[in-house]
């Protein structure tokens, strides 16, 4: 089921109107959530009036360790963040951001913050928010996602383009939110998993993990079945001949998914 990104983001204008009038961040210095998700605080509107035809645009991008974009995380595994501020006329930005579960509470956990970024708390959930004001707009962050059956995770960002004047007037913010849903993990030792080779009316196959190989037949009889341990080869003689279904059940299925290959023995 797909996080309903809705909340706050409705009057996200006022998302993030307080982030630069402190400049070490609204979580440090006011204990203040003010991201747009759901539960965060609605920020004084007195503060960081626009400046007129400004266009400020504040985007989320997650990235795997081959620094490519993902929509869907793969449970336990780590990730880079990048919030992006881009506003013109600015000369230099500020966020904050958050990622929670559908129940609000923190999705997986931030670490390794880049330039200009801190961490932070605020009444139990994770902030990532800048330290200082930086030039070029782009904040980093490490973040791990969470356990597998968390379910989608949502990101949600409060951006701010300034002119360093440090008043109430010609700064120009937008706020934004992202959802990755969540993917299987079949395992890091899956990536080398071998094919059955069928030899006569035998089958071998070497297991990558412990569990059992199952031979079927086309209509679903079980005919054959062999225990399997990591790195040794099993062996199934006498087989039919005509088209079988080979499916190897591993004993741990919390990292490992079944497989299953139909295969063809020759008269």
């Amino acid at each position: 089921m797909k996080i309903q990104i809705t909340s706050f983001l409705a009057c996200s204008f006022v998302a993030v109107l307080s982030l630069m009038s402190h400049h070490n961040g609204v979580a440090e210095e006011q204990n203040k959530d003010r991201t747009g998700a759901p539960g965060s605080s609605q920020p004084c509107t007195h503060c960081h009036s626009p400046a007129g035809n400004v266009n400020t645009t504040s985007t989320i991008n997650v990235y795997d360790a081959d620094g490519v974009a993902v929509s869907e995380y793969i449970p336990g595994t780590n990730y880079e963040v990048e919030f992006k501020v881009v506003s013109d006329g600015a000369l230099a930005y500020g966020f904050q951001a958050t990622s929670i579960l559908a129940d609000g509470s923190n999705a997986g956990s931030f670490s390794n913050p880049g330039t200009n970024v801190q961490l932070e708390d605020v009444n139990g959930r994770h902030i990532v928010e800048q330290s200082d004001p930086l030039a070029s707009g782009v904040f980093t962050a490490s973040w791990h996602a969470p356990d597998t059956g968390a379910g989608d995770v949502a990101f949600y960002m409060a951006g701010l383009g300034v002119n360093l004047a440090y008043g109430n007037s010609g700064d120009n913010h937008h706020a934004t939110a992202f959802s990755l849903t969540e993917g299987i993990n079949n395992g890091i030792e899956e990536l080398a998993i071998s094919l059955p080779l069928v030899t006569g009316k035998q089958l071998s196959w070497r297991a990558h993990e412990n569990g059992v190989l199952n031979i079927y037949s086309l209509g679903g009889s079980l005919t054959s079945t062999v225990n399997c341990s990591t790195g040794a080869t099993a062996i199934i003689d006498g087989l039919d001949s005509g088209l079988i279904l080979a499916q190897f059940v591993p004993n741990n299925t919390e990292d490992f998914t079944p497989l299953t290959w139909k295969l063809v023995i020759n008269d």
